[in-house]
């Protein structure tokens, strides 16, 4: 069995343990110091004892350790999922999948979850989702007992494990609370089940403190920050004499690239400056030096056979997509879509009826009654529809052969039937279908004329009628912001009996409103829908913004991540169109930095139509 062997201590090799496999080690330092090295190192190493190990690559830049140091040959033997270099492609849903791979079979892996096969990047919120189902479904299958014997051991490495473990929770993530409970449980318990961690981060201050104090191995490469610094000074404090303290972050701040201190008192019973060794496998992540041409690979990849592999991971993929909510609410949109297709196309047309124009106004203001729109299925609602318009049509020649004074007065009794609206095309903002129906002149009782505006907020809070609508979000669908003046508006709908308020912030149409203003909107269903209402007031800036907001379905996207969606740097311009998309109703302030896209606004899964 080969020795751990990672560099040189006082010209004499540094040998980590034989349990290495089942320890907590972790790396910290600045920008090109020699983190990734280091766990490269490490990698090599387990490997060369035969034990396994799995590398978690949120940058895509662990790939060169199935290629030589020279890029013209093999080097170690390992399945890569995800990724542009990726044998087999992974969805964001699949972090359960890929840890039932890794515990089943006895092959290496490094999970790429930086890129799409299409080359377009992952999600901040898809990698959380993904490295969480990762770590619970891995302590989870390795902990089972096969046979009556545990598992054999395996070696897991996190990089920029700030980013999955940080120290401060984002307010309302859910999501990364539960990938740091996961995490912090295959640090603290993982040895008991046969798993290892190791731990990269070069944001020593980010990364969440009761995870690596219980680490068993620290290495510190050179770090010069503040925050950093700190970060290093609280773990030392904990486990090394206080006087020796100062002159370890004195080490730290003067280290040259490649060496780190490694303080262990408790497992190696060390404290010392070591000179790692550099990898023996393709460096892909180094940086080239300016004029320098970045090395490629030209010899084969050191590949297993990925067939059994490739079959597995298809099934199990297919099966949780299947059983994602969120790709079966867009499988459901789809299906209803083509069913309104089909039947739009086999609905045979009704023959035209010989009415006056009024009686049909007043059919088509019984069928399209908002009291009543929920059915229960596409179908049945053209059936219903089909019906409830043949029975009209049915009543209104009866009508018709009536003499004037024997003509029944019609109720505008609620039906289940709906006339289905033609969508607007999405570079127009949404407007009223038709003219207000009855004159909002000023009064003598010195009630405000209405206009337009005014006329538009009735007809949304009519077609929402009986449920309220949030009063920002009524500003949002009428391509407005909140303010002084969107409020003298209300206030000016409110003086005319046109709506009501049902609690904070929230708004309803009165029954009056209801009656006069029904069917004169199209109420929006689509995300595409709600953007159009303000087509016409958002720039490029704001769009490339919007859509990074929307390709993070809800999550918080930080400050400087929209900056660099909209091509824009950070600065008094970019943060006022910051503002201006934040006015709109259709981006949340999710705090410290931290922007996501209003859901409901912009009718995303789990708030649609």
């Amino acid at each position: 069995m080969s020795k751990i062997i990672i560099g040189k201590f006082d010209d004499k090799n540094f040998v980590l343990p034989r349990d290495t496999v089942t320890s907590t080690l972790v790396i910290l330092g600045g920008k090109g110091m020699g983190k990734t090295n280091l766990g490269g190192v490490v990698v090599e190493e387990v490997n060369a004892q035969g034990d396994r190990w799995c590398v978690i690559d949120p940058l895509g830049v662990w790939w060169g350790l199935r290629h030589s140091l020279d890029g013209k040959g093999p080097g170690i033997e390992c399945v890569i999922l995800g990724g542009p270099h990726g044998d087999i492609p992974i969805e964001p849903t699949g972090g359960a999948v890929a840890a039932d791979l890794v515990v089943d079979e006895q092959a290496n892996v490094i999970i790429d979850i930086s890129r799409k096969p299409n080359g377009e990047m992952w999600g901040m919120g898809e990698r959380i989702r993904f490295a969480k189902d990762f770590a619970k479904r891995l302590f989870q299958r390795q902990g089972e007992l096969v046979n009556g014997q545990r598992r054999e051991p395996i070696f897991v490495e996190l990089d920029e494990a700030a980013t999955f473990i940080p120290q401060t929770l984002p307010s309302g993530n859910f999501d990364i609370a539960e990938c740091i409970s996961a995490w912090q449980t295959l640090v603290e318990w993982g040895r008991n089940v046969g798993i290892g961690v190791g731990l990269l981060t070069q944001r020593s201050a980010r990364i969440n403190k009761s995870v690596t104090e219980v680490a068993d191995a620290l290495f510190a490469f050179r770090i010069v920050g503040p925050n950093s610094i700190k970060a290093v000074t609280d773990w030392l404090g904990e486990h090394v004499p206080k006087e020796k303290v100062r002159e370890h972050i004195e080490t730290i701040r003067s280290l040259d690239r490649g060496r780190c201190l490694v303080v262990s008192p408790g497992w190696m019973k060390f404290e010392g400056v070591v000179d790692i060794r550099l990898r023996h496998t393709f460096d892909s992540s180094a940086t080239p030096k300016p004029g320098e041409r970045q090395k490629r690979v030209t010899g084969k990849a050191a590949k297993p056979d990925l067939t059994k592999y490739q079959e597995r991971m298809k099934e199990t993929i297919d099966r949780a997509k299947a059983e994602d909510p969120k790709e079966l609410r867009k499988q459901v949109q789809e299906l209803k879509g083509k069913l309104a297709v089909a039947e739009k196309r086999l609905a045979p047309k009704p023959a035209d009826p010989v009415v006056s124009q009024a009686s049909v106004d007043r059919a088509v203001k019984i069928a399209t009654s908002p009291l009543v729109r929920q059915i229960e299925t596409l179908r049945k609602q053209a059936k219903q529809a089909a019906e409830s318009f043949g029975r009209a049509f049915a009543q209104l020649n009866a009508i018709a052969n009536l003499p004037a004074q024997e003509i029944p007065k019609v109720s505008a009794a609620p039906t289940t039937a709906t006339i289905p609206a033609t969508r607007p095309a999405a570079a127009k903002p949404i407007a009223l279908k038709s003219a207000p129906p009855i004159d909002y002149e000023p009064s003598a009782n010195g009630l405000p004329r209405l206009g337009d505006l005014h006329f538009k907020m009735a007809a949304i809070l009519a077609a929402h009628y009986p449920e309220p609508v949030k009063k920002e979000l009524l500003a949002s669908m009428c391509g407005k912001t909140l303010g002084g003046g969107w409020n003298g508006r209300l206030s000016e709908a409110r003086q005319h009996g046109l709506l009501e308020d049902v609690g904070p912030s929230l708004l309803r149409a009165t029954e009056k409103c209801a009656q006069e203003f029904s069917g004169r909107w199209e109420r929006p269903t689509t995300t595409e829908e709600a953007i159009a209402v303000w087509s016409h007031k958002l720039s490029d800036t704001h769009r490339a913004m919007l859509n990074r907001l929307i390709e993070a379905d809800g999550e918080p996207v930080s400050k400087a991540e929209l900056a660099e969606a909209a091509g824009k740097s950070l600065g008094g311009g970019f943060n006022g169109r910051l503002s201006e998309l934040r006015s709109t109703g259709l981006m949340l302030d999710a705090g410290r930095g931290f922007f996501k896209a209003n859901k409901e606004a912009l009718f995303l899964p789990d708030h649609a139509a």
